[in-house]
């Protein structure tokens, strides 16, 4: 199993113990794990699907989101998903399990270890850049409006710093 076996490789490159559950009858494999992202740990799924030329990353949460807070984290996400480029921020079930996603299609092509890692890394670095405005957002009164427009505010600050003047 070629995507598998592919992971395994990046296992073996990032120097890890972990073994990948292969399902040879499915053409399936599956690998979970916990990595620590700001002191928290978060669980990791990856698989792959031999079939159809799939692997999919998932990164989840180590908290869900408050019952009242769906719709202000699913804003929140649809505002991070507009600006990343790798994956997405999701909410999974009514019960608030944050996760991000990604899937490459590799029919056709051959992977490599580099862009396993690439995806691992995209979902990691994601969830540590934005930790802090999901936790905000998931777990306290902050609405993603809020978040957004603080963003939005230091990015006009710095930009008008870096202007032009009109006159010398």
């Amino acid at each position: 199993m070629r995507l598998a076996d592919k992971v395994q490789d990046w296992l073996d490159h990032i120097e890890w113990d972990d073994k990948i559950s292969l399902d040879e009858e499915n053409q399936t494999s599956s690998l979970a794990f916990t990595y620590s992202i700001k002191d928290q740990s978060f669980k990791v799924w990856i698989e792959t699907d031999e079939a159809h030329d799939y692997f999919k990353i998932y990164i989840y949460a180590p908290f869900n989101a408050l019952p009242k807070k769906l719709t202000e984290c699913a804003v929140l996400f649809n505002h991070i998903n507009t600006i990343s480029y790798r994956g997405a921020l999701s909410l999974v079930d009514e019960k608030g399990a944050i996760r991000w996603r990604h899937v490459i299609d590799f029919e056709g092509t051959d992977p490599s270890v580099a862009t396993i890692h690439n995806a691992f890394n995209g979902g990691a670095d994601l969830l540590e850049n934005w930790f802090d405005e999901i936790t905000e957002v998931a777990l306290t009164k902050t609405t993603a409006q809020q978040i957004i427009d603080q963003l939005e505010a230091a990015s006009e600050s710095e930009s008008s710093e870096e202007a032009v003047p009109d006159f010398i």
